[in-house]
């Protein structure tokens, strides 16, 4: 496979973390893929590619483009036939930095890129079209973004990393308290701008941190894994990876023993 990654200009590292381009003649390949801390945009010129979400809800990828955020639960990733696509990958507030977007318009489904920048989709796909290269083609994506951005400040209580840190009760509100805000505007600037509320996105945050570490390490306990991560015991832990997962931590840790799944991509199970 022919897979190009890179890392955007200075003005954008604030709402990206990276563009990636991915081309094969054929590819059959599912997936299973626990809830990552990131939004997606996609553009699909290959052939099925598609998402079904823990609703059994379908969604497919093509030209136009769409967007996710953060999903609640696990999807199944299909891809069948050619496979040609270009991504970037948004850091959890990165549509609202840099677009004013409101992940809460998310619904773990995709929203068309089209209403990122005014019905401009067309001009951008004729422009990545044009380019002979993946790395002519992502520095046209990444010139097409800075020049329609629409730069938003990201409120302070979202960009403070002490929230990843504990589920301990009264950690969130403590946050919340040194913030100077009420509860409910906390829960509603969050929601707004990353489409979670704080106490989710800890969770979310911690179980990612938890996948990566079994990846690594799958010798390790689960309890200690648990525990290193700050939850109160492994009736917790297993309560709090499956409402994300889908699966028990036992489930995943086979999968990784089983080769399914790549330190490099720990949210991602595949099915060959």
């Amino acid at each position: 496979m022919n897979a190009t990654v890179q890392i955007p200009t200075a003005e954008l590292r604030e709402a990206i973390d990276y563009y990636w381009y991915h081309e094969t003649d054929q590819l059959q390949q599912t997936s299973y893929n626990i809830p990552f801390l990131h939004q997606e945009l996609v553009f699909n010129f290959g052939d099925a590619f598609t998402v079904t979400n823990q609703h059994q809800k379908m969604f497919g990828y093509d030209t136009a483009g769409s967007i996710s955020g953060i999903f609640s639960g696990p999807v199944i990733t299909r891809v069948s036939g050619q496979y040609k696509a270009i991504g970037i990958i948004f850091k959890p507030f990165g549509l609202y930095r840099l677009f004013g977007f409101s992940a809460a318009q998310f619904r773990d489904g995709l929203i068309q890129t089209d209403q990122l920048w005014d019905n401009k989709t067309a001009d951008l796909i004729h422009q990545l079209e044009q380019q002979p290269s993946p790395i002519q083609k992502l520095q046209t994506l990444e010139r097409f973004l800075l020049a329609h951005a629409r730069p938003q400040q990201v409120p302070s209580i979202i960009t403070d990393t002490r929230l990843h840190t504990s589920l301990e009760k009264g950690h969130i509100r403590s946050l919340q308290y040194a913030q100077q805000v009420s509860a409910k505007k906390y829960i509603q600037q969050f929601h707004h701008t990353v489409g979670s509320t704080p106490k989710r996105y800890a969770q979310l945050h911690l179980i990612n941190a938890s996948l990566a570490q079994i990846a690594q390490q799958p010798d390790l306990s689960l309890t200690e894994v648990a525990y290193e991560h700050g939850f109160y015991d492994q009736a917790h832990f297993i309560r709090v990876f499956k409402s994300f997962a889908g699966i028990t931590p036992l489930q995943y840790k086979k999968a990784v023993q089983a080769g399914k799944v790549s330190t490099t991509f720990p949210n991602t199970i595949l099915h060959h």
